[in-house]
């Protein structure tokens, strides 16, 4: 049994927030409920405001009128009431985000303006300068309001009754994903909130029968539902966010941000464990379990779990956790002798040094010794694009991911084999230089083969 433990550089990220004591798949309760908190803002002309988001490091809430560059931009402390500091946009903004891989709450803006960060001073204000990520429309609607999966990296968009997803790293779109099982006629126009939550990811409004809508992000299935107040202050286009573990409606008469429940496990509590990824992929004809964690609280070990048809499942190891941390940790575990049989499935169970516990998963994986087949990637290094080849067992559509060095998700785009080999041209313009981990994925996300392509100036 081989265990191993990887500490990173340190990276401060954010302390999301979740259940505790049992921590079982948190829900949505069937009536939400109004919260004391509130962001006042002090600027006349905060009439039309569409995202609030909340910088977990700073302790700063802040939000922005959208519609022009001198409209206000401002800034809250964490017990929020009348803002603290005040500002313009600097560039006609819609949605905002805090990104925990770099630290900053970043934006995306109208039309083809593409995206940018928000800067902020020593004293955690914000300020109307930015730095531009990237220009063009990246986004499906110019009035796009964005929203951020930490996990995946990417940007979350809704327009249509469709999820978009695009690449942090890249700002192109990586999936677009129907939603189901929903009246989508009065469903807010152009926001969409990402909840983190497990089958529960991708959060809706109904404007007008006053409904927290909530869809699996795996499936786009609709997963549940919390009732809102009848005083709620709903808008067709804009006006609702989610950050910091609540669902926010602006007030255009007060102008002011109301903080919403919409789970039936108190919204204030800390999650004991933030997990950014877990994944698992052939060594060999082993199999490496990897994980990586984004802050720690009380955490006592990892126990790896494997399964051959996800309802029978045996303890193969365990890994000793933190305890505490702030910054991101990186994990593994080498199964050394998986069976040889159809395809395994490998989930974590985290447990606290109280006892109590969290499962996270499952992955899927093919089994190593069917994946003979070198997965190959010429030239490489490479200056602008790289050709890949791998025998692979359907001629169903798969999917490349190039994750950097620090495990971020760079890339990804999907590819179909012909005759049982997936042929594929990947540009690699838009990288900035150095090691890339290329992985190519089934449908269902299990990962086929693995390797690291280099781009070089």
């Amino acid at each position: 049994m081989n265990m191993r433990l990887r500490h990173f550089p340190p990276l401060l990220l954010a302390i999301l927030l979740g259940g505790t004591q049992l921590r079982a798949q948190v829900t949505p309760a069937a009536f939400a409920t109004k919260l004391p908190d509130s962001l006042v803002f002090v600027s006349a002309t905060a009439t039309n405001h569409a995202t609030v988001v909340w910088h977990p490091v700073r302790q700063r809430y802040y939000s922005l009128r959208i519609g022009s560059t001198a409209f206000p931009l401002e800034t809250w402390l964490p017990t929020g009431g009348l803002s603290i500091a005040q500002t313009t946009c600097g560039i006609d903004s819609r949605g905002l985000w805090y990104n925990p891989g770099t630290g900053q709450v970043e934006r995306n803006c109208l039309n083809a303006l593409g995206w940018a960060t928000v800067d902020i001073d020593a004293s955690s204000n914000a300020l109307s300068t930015y730095t531009q990520l990237f220009t063009g429309m990246n986004q499906p609607n110019g009035q796009s309001i964005g929203s951020y999966d930490p996990v995946l990296d990417q940007v979350v968009f809704y327009n249509a009754g469709n999820a978009y997803f695009y690449a942090r790293a890249t700002g192109l779109l990586v999936q677009t994903l129907p939603l189901t099982g929903a009246t989508f006629t009065n469903v807010t126009l152009y926001s969409v909130g990402w909840t983190g939550r497990a089958g529960y990811e991708i959060l809706l409004v109904d404007y007008v029968t006053k409904q927290a809508l909530l869809f699996n992000r795996a499936t786009g299935a609709f997963s549940g539902m919390s009732q809102l107040p009848a005083a709620t202050a709903t808008h067709s286009q804009f006006r609702f966010s989610y950050t910091n573990n609540r669902l926010w409606f602006f007030n255009s008469t007060l102008r002011k941000w109301n903080a919403y429940c919409i789970w039936e496990q108190a919204c204030n509590a800390t999650l004991p464990v933030e997990l950014l990824h877990v994944n698992a992929m052939c060594s060999g004809e082993a199999v490496e379990v990897q994980w990586a964690t984004g802050s720690e609280r009380n955490s006592s070990h990892f126990e790896v779990e494997r399964s051959t048809d996800t309802g029978t499942w045996e303890t193969i190891g365990r890994v000793e956790a933190a305890n505490s941390s702030v910054q991101r940790l990186d994990y593994s575990y080498h199964d050394a002798a998986p069976p040889h049989t159809a395809t395994l499935y490998y989930r974590l169970r985290q447990v606290d040094r109280d006892g109590t516990y969290e499962r996270f998963g499952p992955v899927a994986v093919e089994p190593c010794h069917r994946t003979k087949a070198t997965l190959i990637a010429y030239p490489n290094p490479s200056t602008g694009s790289v050709n890949m080849r791998l025998v692979v067992p359907t001629d169903e559509p798969h999917t490349l991911e190039l994750h950097d060095v620090a495990g971020r998700l760079a890339h990804a785009e999907a590819a179909l084999p012909v005759g049982g080999t997936l042929v594929h041209t990947l540009q690699l313009h838009a990288l900035g230089t150095g090691a890339y981990t290329l992985t190519v994925r089934r449908r269902d996300g299990a990962a086929l083969a693995q390797t690291t392509v280099v781009k070089v100036p």
